[in-house]
Parts: structure tokens; C-alpha cells; sequence
């Protein structure tokens, strides 16, 4: 009769780690989609892309919108960093703001550094950086909880 309990016990224990599983599995592994989030991505691309038509100019004209762009890019990375489960929105602001990086930040330390730039390296530059911010755009709308990514 022992050995009948043991069975039992071992199969609830085998059950229930099963069923941890699957529970653990079925729970959202990104963070869940955030309007502010999504905004704030919208934004930033518009905000940017703008101010990036001025890099012919010299930097020396532009320091305070500069730094102003450089500001609300480093709390939509925060805010990305603070939200739980959300390392794929963060490593795309990484990417998007690091300085030494073929995105925004590199873009505007390259104007810093060299005072003004081309038309034609402008052009090419807010194509990419335009598509950097899509990406992150698309990323939040895919999440679950917003309209495109099959939630509420």
C-alpha cells in the first residue's frame, strides 16, 4: 500500500511540474504593449528626422535641439529599460542612441565631430535612421495588447 501512495505522489508532483510548464510557457516572454511606449517611438522618429535636415548646417547652430533630441532619446531608453520583459525594445534603443553606432546617436556625433555634413550623407542617413525607428515602432505594435499584435 505504500508503494501505491508513492506512485500517486510522484504522478501529482509529475502533474503539477507539467502544468508549471505549461502555464510558464503560455505567459508572454516580451513585455506586454504599452501606448506610451508606442507614442513615444513616433514621436522621437518625426522629431528626429526633422532636425536631421539641419546637419548641413553648422552643429555649433544646433547644440540646444541637439541636446534636447539627445535628452528625449535617453528617457524613451529608459523607459524601455524599466519595463519588465522588455529586452528587445531595449537593445533597439541601444542600438538606435549609441554613439558610435550607424543610427541616430552615431549620426549626431558625426555631426558634432565634423561640424556639418553633406546633403547626400543626410539623405541616406534619415532613410536608415527612419527605418530604425519603424523597427521599434513595429515591435510595439506587435506586442500583445495592442490592436495589430492581437489583444485589446
Amino acid at each position: 500500500m505504500l508503494f501505491y501512495y508513492s506512485k500517486i505522489s510522484r504522478s501529482s508532483a509529475v502533474l503539477a511540474l507539467c502544468v508549471c510548464s505549461v502555464i510558464a510557457a503560455c505567459s508572454p516572454s516580451i513585455a506586454p504593449y504599452s501606448f506610451h511606449a508606442y507614442q513615444q517611438a513616433v514621436e522621437l522618429k518625426v522629431n528626429s528626422l526633422d532636425p536631421m535636415q539641419l546637419a548641413e548646417l553648422p552643429f555649433s547652430e544646433q547644440v540646444k535641439s541637439v541636446k534636447d533630441l539627445r535628452s528625449r532619446l535617453s528617457k524613451a531608453y529608459e523607459f524601455a529599460r524599466g519595463r519588465p520583459r522588455n529586452d528587445h525594445s531595449t537593445k533597439q534603443w541601444e542600438i538606435m542612441i549609441d554613439p558610435e553606432a550607424h543610427l541616430l546617436g552615431g549620426f549626431l556625433t558625426r555631426w558634432e565631430e565634423q561640424g556639418h555634413l553633406s546633403q547626400s550623407f543626410i539623405t541616406e542617413a534619415q532613410s536608415i535612421v527612419s527605418g530604425g525607428f519603424d523597427a521599434i515602432i513595429g515591435l510595439e505594435s506587435g506586442k500583445i495588447g495592442s490592436k495589430q499584435g492581437g489583444g485589446s
